[in-house]
């Protein structure tokens, strides 16, 4: 039968301080590497986040005002861009329904900082195409935050009007005054900043940009009456 050899327990053998201080650097290496690793997905996840939030919001943004524009010839020989109208500000008229002679409301939509809003007034008096609208708004909505203009040569709101036939390569003078009359096209351009914003990543914000026509037709000739909008 074999037997057992009993162990020596006065055996001192171990790790030397090298061995151990090479096995700490080690692992010390590995969790600096698992470390590193999640806060790179945790930043990326977040930007990605953020960046989408960003894309979601200004579009929602861009096609309210898009389809407002679209609803902007309410009548005829009523100019749907106003008066004062800036790269910053826009002033139109605009109305959806039924009714064949529709009360269009006035809506003024502008950047403050990094909010856009919305402020819309009624019509307080006057007739087609003579109405006059009322001193205070009676509707007021933020439609987003963490805008920006694209460039410092580019402003959010753009107004063109027809130049021998076709729209004008330059944009009317702003702010608008009795060449409001003439804007046949609305351009809007802007970004839209993540919350919170990510300065490092300079692809972070989203630019949008898109013109409306405010016109049925083209123009026939380059004549004062038919290159009005609405026609």
């Amino acid at each position: 039968m074999l037997m057992a050899v009993p162990q020596n327990l006065g055996d001192e053998r171990g790790i030397t301080l090298i061995e151990l201080m090479i096995a700490l650097a080690a692992g010390l290496f590995v969790m600096a590497a698992l470390t590193l690793a999640m806060l790179v997905t945790i930043r990326e996840t977040s930007r990605v986040t953020s960046h989408v939030e960003a894309n979601q919001r200004s579009r929602v943004a861009m096609a309210k005002i898009v389809n407002q524009l679209h609803s902007a010839c309410v009548a005829p020989q009523l100019a749907p861009v106003q008066k004062e109208s800036t790269g910053s500000t826009l002033r139109f008229v605009h109305q959806v329904g039924s009714q064949v002679a529709p009360v269009p409301v006035m809506s003024e939509i502008s950047l403050s900082g990094d909010t856009l809003s919305q402020a819309d007034y009624e019509v307080a008096g006057g007739a087609a195409p003579e109405w006059t609208f009322a001193a205070t708004p009676f509707s007021t909505e933020e439609l987003m935050t963490g805008v920006e203009p694209i460039s410092e040569s580019t402003p959010l709101f753009r107004y063109y009007s027809y130049s021998n036939g076709s729209i004008s390569a330059s944009p009317l003078t702003t702010p608008l005054g009795t060449n409001a009359a003439s804007a046949v096209q609305v351009s809007i351009a802007f970004k839209a900043v993540p919350r919170p914003p990510v300065s490092e990543d300079e692809n972070a914000p989203t630019e949008l940009q898109d013109a409306v026509l405010l016109r049925l037709t083209p123009p026939a000739y380059s004549s004062a009456t038919n290159n009005l909008p609405c026609q």
